[in-house]
C-alpha cells in the first residue's frame, strides 16, 4: 500500500521577485486576527509586506506582522499604483526572520482562476519592465 507523507509539496516554480504586496484578513478571520493602531499595519485588518517570491501556486512575502497559519485573506498586487492581482489566498507557513519582528509568510492561492499562469507571468514581466527601468534612470536603452 503506498503511504503519504503527508507534507505540503509546492507544486510550482516561484520566480524572485521584491513587490509591495496588501494582504487584507478575510472577514471570518478578522475577529481573531486584528492589528493594534500601534503597530506599523495599514489598518486592523490589513498588512502590507513585500513579495519575495510568487508562482501560480501561491506566494512568499516578508512582513513585521505575524499571521498565523491557516489565516486566509485576500492579497493585493499593485505596480506603478495600478492593482494587477486580487486573489484569495491562505497562510501555510510562517518563520521569524532574524531578531527584528519580521516574517517570512507562505501564501498558497485558494481557487486561482484558469489564467493564474498567464496573470503571474505578465506581473512578472512587467515588474521586470519596471525594474529595467528604475536601473536605467528611467530611460529605455534601445
Amino acid at each position: 500500500m503506498h503511504k503519504t507523507s503527508g507534507l505540503t509539496v509546492r507544486q510550482h516554480e516561484r520566480a524572485g521577485i521584491q513587490v509591495p504586496v496588501e494582504f487584507v484578513i478575510a472577514q471570518p478571520h478578522s475577529a481573531q486576527v486584528r492589528f493594534s493602531p500601534h503597530s506599523n499595519a495599514a489598518d486592523a485588518d490589513t498588512v502590507v509586506a513585500t513579495a519575495v517570491d510568487v508562482s501560480p501556486g501561491g506566494l512568499g512575502m516578508e512582513s513585521r506582522q505575524f499571521l498565523p497559519r491557516m489565516c486566509e485573506g485576500m492579497i493585493r498586487i499593485s505596480i506603478a499604483g495600478e492593482l494587477v492581482l486580487e486573489q484569495a489566498a491562505k497562510v501555510r507557513r510562517v518563520y521569524l526572520c532574524g531578531r527584528e519582528p519580521k516574517y517570512m509568510i507562505g501564501l498558497a492561492f485558494m481557487h486561482p482562476p484558469a489564467d493564474i499562469e498567464a496573470q503571474i507571468a505578465a506581473i512578472i514581466a512587467r515588474f521586470e519592465s519596471n525594474t529595467d527601468k528604475a536601473w536605467s534612470g528611467g530611460r529605455d536603452n534601445a
